[in-house]
């Protein structure tokens, strides 16, 4: 499989996905992203399929989880695979919808320290 972290540099924006150690970026279902747009504004999103999902909900013992499931900054995509998920973002980009399609990370300490 890849590395761990797996970045995608586009025209206006880096994608870094964090892939798991069985995951295959062609074909990852479940999977981590921090977007960071040339103007270092950053956002984060879960994108996962509706087949993880279910996966997920089957394989999980208590009964409130097998009934919901939540997560902040969840992305749906029909397909599976990071340039599936690329294009996503890009498309997003180009509308404008970035704001709305992703969880908007705050600046931290760590940012701040680097700039100095």
């Amino acid at each position: 499989m890849g590395e761990p972290l797996h970045l995608v540099r586009t025209p206006h924006f880096d994608a870094v996905f964090m892939l798991g150690a069985e995951d295959d970026e062609a074909t990852v279902d479940n999977v981590d992203v921090i977007v960071t747009l040339r103007d270092g504004t950053r956002y984060s999103a879960t994108f996962l399929t509706l087949g993880a999902i279910q996966r997920w909900m089957d394989s999980e013992p208590e009964e409130y989880e097998r009934l919901q499931f939540q997560c902040p900054d969840l992305v749906i995509t029909r397909d599976a695979g990071v340039p599936a998920m690329v294009r996503i973002l890009e498309m997003a980009y180009e509308r404008g919808d970035m704001r709305f399609l992703l969880a908007r990370l705050e600046s931290s300490v760590l940012d701040e320290e680097d700039d100095d």
